[in-house]
C-alpha cells in the first residue's frame, strides 16, 4: 500500500496533467473557488517533487542550462531579501513566487531530466484533454449567450462588446482559443500521432474546437491572443518555406522574413477589422433596439488595439510601462521583487485608486507590467534579468539548430509546431502577464511546452559534451 503512494506521489507525469487542468478549471466560472483551493494542494505536492528531484535526484546536475536558472533563483532570493518590510502580503508573495519559480524549472521545463519520462505520451494526452476541454466550454458559453440574452444570474457572458464565454476573464478565453487552435493543428501531426500510442482525435472535434474557437477568438476582444495565432501562423509558413531550401544564406532568410513580417502586419489587421464587425454586429443582435446609436459605434470601434480604463489603468500598457520605467531606475540592480510591484506602481504615480476593487494577496498579484520580459527586468532587476535571457539564449541555440538540421525531414513531426509556439508565445508575452511571475495556465503551458519542447530535441539527438570546473567542483558542460 505505501509502495503504491509513494509511486503515486512520484509520478510527475500525473502531477503535471492534475496540475494543468485545475489551472483550466480555475480560469471557468462557478468552479473557480474550488479549483482555487485544490490548486494550492496541489503546488505543495509539486513543490516537494521539486525538493525531492533536487536533493535526491540531482536534477540541476542533469538539466540543460540549469546553471542560469540556480542563479536566477539564487539572485531573486537576494531581491527579497533587500526588500522585506513590514507587509506581509508582500514578503509571502515573493516568496511564492520564488517557490513558483522552482516549480516551472524543476518540474516543468525540468522533464526533461526524468529517466524513462513518457513525455510523448503525456504531451499527446495534455494536448487532446485541453481540445476537448476548450470546444466543450466555448461551446457553452456561445449557447448562454444565446439563450440567456447573455447574462445567467451575477455573471455576464457579453457585456460591453466583450465576449468572455464560460470563463471569468475575456483574455482567459482568448488564450485558451488561441492555444486549442495550435494544440488542434499539432494533433493533425501523423508522427505525434504515432509516438503518442494513443487514438488519433476524431476530425470532426478537432473541426469544432478550430471553428468555435476562432469565433471566440474575434469576440473576446483579446488583442494578444490574436497576436498569439497570428504570430504562431506566420511562423509556420517561414518554417515551412525555409524547409524546402536546402541552401540557407542571409539573403534568402532577410527576404523572406521581410516578405512574411508584411504578410502578418496585414493578417493582424484584417483580423482587428473582423474582430470590430463580429462586435458590432453581436451588440446589434442583443441590443434592445434594432439598431446601435452612433455613440455605442464609436465606443465599439474606438480601441482597435487596446482600451484603456481611465479609472484603473489595468489594461493601459502605457501607463503601466512608464511606472514600470520609474520604479527600475530606483531599483535597477536586484529590482524590487513582485509581490512589491502594486504597492511601488502607486507611490510613482500617485494612482490610489490602481486596483481599489481588489485587496490582500488577490490585489498583489493582479498587478503586472503586461510585458513578460518587462516585468521580470523590474521586479528582478538587472541582474535576475540578465541571468533569465541568458537562460533564454542558450535555450534557442539548442532547440533551433536542430530544427535547421532536420528541417526537411519534419514535416510530419509536431516539433516546429512546439518551435513556432514558443516565438509566438515570445510576441504574446510583450503585451500581456506571461512568462514567469504568476501562478496561472497562462504561464503553465509556456514552461510546460518549453520542457517537451527540450526532450524532443533531445531525442532528435541533441548533446552536450565535456566537463568545466567551477569553485572546484567538476560539472558537465550542459549547465551552461
Amino acid at each position: 500500500m505505501l509502495k503504491k503512494i509513494k509511486m503515486l506521489f512520484l509520478d510527475t507525469s500525473l502531477f503535471r496533467l492534475s496540475y494543468m487542468m485545475f489551472l483550466f478549471f480555475w480560469m471557468v466560472m462557478y468552479v473557480e473557488k474550488a479549483a482555487y483551493f485544490v490548486i494550492y494542494g496541489l503546488f505543495v505536492w509539486g513543490l516537494a517533487l521539486s525538493v525531492y528531484s533536487v536533493f535526491v535526484k540531482h536534477t540541476y546536475k542533469k538539466m540543460f542550462f540549469g546553471l542560469w536558472l540556480v542563479a536566477f533563483l539564487l539572485s531573486f532570493s537576494v531581491t527579497i531579501l533587500v526588500n522585506i518590510n513590514k507587509d506581509f502580503n508582500t514578503v509571502a508573495y515573493n516568496i511564492f513566487m520564488l517557490l513558483n519559480c522552482c516549480v516551472c524549472f524543476f518540474m516543468f521545463y525540468g522533464i526533461h531530466t526524468e529517466k524513462n519520462v513518457p513525455f510523448r505520451w503525456e504531451f499527446y494526452l495534455m494536448a487532446r484533454m485541453f481540445v476537448y476541454l476548450a470546444t466543450l466550454f466555448t461551446l457553452i458559453g456561445f449557447l448562454l449567450l444565446f439563450f440567456t440574452s447573455g447574462k445567467f444570474d451575477s455573471y455576464m457572458y457579453y457585456q460591453g462588446g466583450v465576449f468572455k464565454g464560460f470563463y471569468t476573464n475575456p483574455n482567459y478565453q482568448g488564450y485558451v482559443s488561441a492555444i486549442s487552435i495550435i494544440f488542434c493543428h499539432m494533433l493533425t501531426k501523423q508522427n505525434f500521432i504515432a509516438e503518442s500510442g494513443q487514438k488519433r482525435v476524431s476530425r470532426i472535434w478537432l473541426a469544432s474546437c478550430v471553428i468555435l474557437n476562432s469565433i471566440a477568438l474575434l469576440l473576446c476582444d483579446s488583442t494578444a491572443s490574436l497576436l498569439l495565432i497570428v504570430a504562431y501562423v506566420v511562423i509556420i509558413i517561414v518554417m515551412k518555406l525555409f524547409s524546402m531550401i536546402d541552401d540557407l544564406n542571409f539573403r534568402k532568410v532577410f527576404t523572406r522574413v521581410a516578405m512574411l513580417l508584411v504578410a502578418g502586419a496585414v493578417m493582424v489587421t484584417l483580423m482587428l477589422f473582423l474582430r470590430t464587425a463580429f462586435r458590432i454586429g453581436v451588440v446589434s443582435l442583443f441590443s434592445e433596439n434594432s439598431g446601435l446609436s452612433q455613440e455605442a459605434t464609436d465606443k465599439l470601434t474606438s480601441s482597435t488595439v487596446f482600451n484603456p480604463k481611465t479609472d484603473t489603468g489595468v489594461t493601459s500598457r502605457l501607463f503601466l510601462w512608464k511606472a514600470g520605467l520609474q520604479i527600475f531606475l530606483q531599483n535597477p540592480i536586484f529590482g524590487i521583487g513582485k509581490g512589491n510591484l502594486h504597492n511601488s506602481i502607486v507611490e510613482v504615480t500617485g494612482r490610489v485608486n490602481f486596483h481599489k476593487d481588489l485587496e490582500g494577496l488577490i490585489q498583489i498579484s493582479a498587478a503586472d507590467l503586461h510585458n513578460g520580459l518587462y516585468t521580470i527586468l523590474v521586479t528582478a532587476g538587472l541582474v535576475g534579468f540578465i541571468l533569465f535571457v541568458i537562460f533564454i539564449i542558450r535555450y534557442l541555440s539548442m532547440v533551433c539548430p536542430v530544427w535547421l538540421v532536420q528541417r526537411r525531414i519534419m514535416t510530419h513531426s509536431v516539433y516546429p509546431c512546439l518551435l513556432a509556439f514558443i516565438f509566438a508565445y515570445f510576441v504574446y508575452s510583450m503585451v500581456e502577464k506571461t512568462i514567469l511571475f504568476d501562478a496561472t495556465f497562462l504561464v503553465m503551458s509556456f514552461w510546460l511546452i518549453m520542457g517537451y519542447t527540450a526532450c524532443y530535441a533531445i531525442g532528435f539527438g541533441y548533446t552536450r559534451r565535456g566537463r568545466f570546473k567551477l569553485l572546484g567542483r567538476n560539472l558537465q558542460k550542459k549547465l551552461i
